[in-house]
């Protein structure tokens, strides 16, 4: 089926991790193959000589004594042939099994999703099957597949006739030696294949992580859909921040009555200090702001009484380095010492 047009963005964080749970990874088939016929091809070169030290043991024991092969008589030797059966199968098909478990795992990470095998309804919509049918992963898989199939026929018809050649010469020689002989074009032909199954799992991985790529894109309106799922509507949030901001100046003029003195740069700034000798080591800002909002201030301080003092530079340093809540700096202490001084001092006076 055609890929849809719109669909040209790279996906997103939330998007590839909604695929990876249900399953939809860049897997190559091919790189496990090609791992265990590399793995095989070494274990059986290392795995000749120790399987051969065994038979030859078991062989050895089984056909020194003739009664050894009649389980009524001796039933350890039932247990001895498990025995050696176990140890020459179970290490080869353990090492298989971690290659296996190992390619995959270096393809996609550690994996468990049971989503991957859910049985899923539109896969019998025939519209969809014609359109799998005639897709580029179809004939991708067909040019694979024609060209293992080829190289594969191409190395099996060299080694049939090497050894069709080779197998005239065999009556004539040892029985050790057409041992040999058979191991070593059993080794060549694995060799063979692992040779071609890399190349080509190289190129089939590199065909999924493509195409994974490609099936995870999304379109513009479906990241911003997304961003509005997990961030939250754009206008929603700007309403809930002015909300937010609106219920803070509620908030720090509720608290300007409090202050014991508002300073002023008379048209731009209003700083609104308290201090609480039980409570604060220093006088703390209840409430700063500029233009309107420090005019505001400036009125509600009249209206209830609240010293308001000018002292431009004193207001401007104020409002730039101390935030609202916060205790002045040392370097203020004396300049708003000597204001909340006169404060104290004309109070006492005037009662």
């Amino acid at each position: 089926m055609a890929k849809d047009p719109s669909k040209t963005e790279k996906a997103t964080p939330r998007r590839r991790q909604k695929a990876r749970e249900e399953g939809q990874v860049a897997r190559s088939q091919d790189i496990p193959i090609a791992a265990t016929l590399l793995i095989t091809f070494l274990l059986l070169i290392v795995y000749i000589p120790y399987s051969y030290n065994i038979l030859s043991e078991y062989f050895r024991y089984t056909f020194s004594d003739p009664l050894y092969l009649i389980p009524d008589v001796n039933g350890g030797f039932i247990s001895y042939t498990i025995k050696v059966v176990s140890m020459l199968v179970a290490p080869f098909f353990l090492v298989l099994l971690i290659t296996g478990i190992v390619s995959n795992v270096a393809q996609f990470g550690f994996l468990l999703s049971g989503k991957a095998i859910a049985p899923k309804l539109d896969r019998l919509n025939p519209v969809k099957g014609l359109g799998r049918l005639f897709s580029l992963k179809t004939g991708f898989e067909l040019v694979r597949n024609l060209l293992k199939l080829g190289f594969a026929s191409v190395v099996a018809y060299f080694l049939v006739m090497k050894i069709i050649n080779d197998s005239f010469n065999m009556s004539f020689i040892p029985i050790n030696h057409e041992i040999y002989f058979m191991f070593k074009y059993t080794v060549m032909l694995i060799l063979a294949f692992a040779l071609i199954s890399v190349p080509v799992a190289i190129i089939d991985f590199i065909y999924r992580k493509w195409e994974y790529e490609e099936n995870l894109k999304m379109s513009k309106h479906e990241i911003k859909e997304e961003r509005k799922m997990y961030e939250g509507n754009p206008q929603v949030k700007a309403a809930i921040r002015k909300k937010q901001r609106e219920m803070a100046m509620m908030r720090m003029m509720a608290e300007v009555p409090k202050a014991d003195v508002v300073i002023t740069n008379p048209e731009h700034f209003a700083v609104a200090l308290k201090y609480e000798r039980d409570k604060d080591s220093a006088p703390r800002v209840v409430a700063k702001g500029k233009d309107f909002i420090a005019q505001k201030i400036k009125d509600i301080a009249k209206k209830h009484d609240v010293p308001v003092v000018e002292d431009p530079p004193l207001a401007r340093a104020l409002y730039s380095s101390v935030e609202v809540g916060s205790i002045i700096p040392e370097k203020f202490y004396v300049a708003i010492a000597k204001i909340l001084a006169r404060i104290y001092r004309e109070k006492r006076l005037l009662s």
